[in-house]
């Protein structure tokens, strides 16, 4: 979308508002690709892992959250209709956000972890 529709009579892309936005979060989804493999490659070595499992948990999910969310915006009136799936994906993720126990849970977890939990508390 942003490399066909226009606006001034440049391609959205042109503009580093939204280049640097897709560069952005095109990087940090590899971050989190990349994070969650870590933590499954732990996982399947019989590493500790639950700290990466709980940022695996709490922060991709956010982060799909909020490129769906820039990706409505960037469609403007028409990325808000049901016409196109934005709407249904903001949902979508808001569940994970939720099902996998919220972001302040598995914060206390990785704290718990690296800090340890006499240092942490409840």
């Amino acid at each position: 979308h942003v490399a066909e529709h226009r606006a001034f009579g440049r391609p959205l892309a042109s503009f580093q508002g939204v280049s640097h936005q897709l560069a952005g979060f095109d990087t940090q989804i590899q971050a989190a690709r990349l994070l969650s493999l870590h933590a499954l490659w732990l996982k399947d070595r019989g590493s500790p892992h639950t700290a990466e499992a709980a940022m695996t948990k709490w922060w991709p999910p956010l982060l799909a959250y909020d490129t769906v969310h820039c990706c409505l915006l960037m469609h403007g009136h028409y990325g808000y209709s049901s016409d196109l799936p934005f709407e249904q994906r903001l949902r979508d993720v808001l569940g994970l956000q939720i099902g996998d126990g919220t972001a302040n849970i598995m914060k206390t977890v990785i704290a718990r972890q690296r800090a340890g939990r006499d240092a942490v508390g409840n």
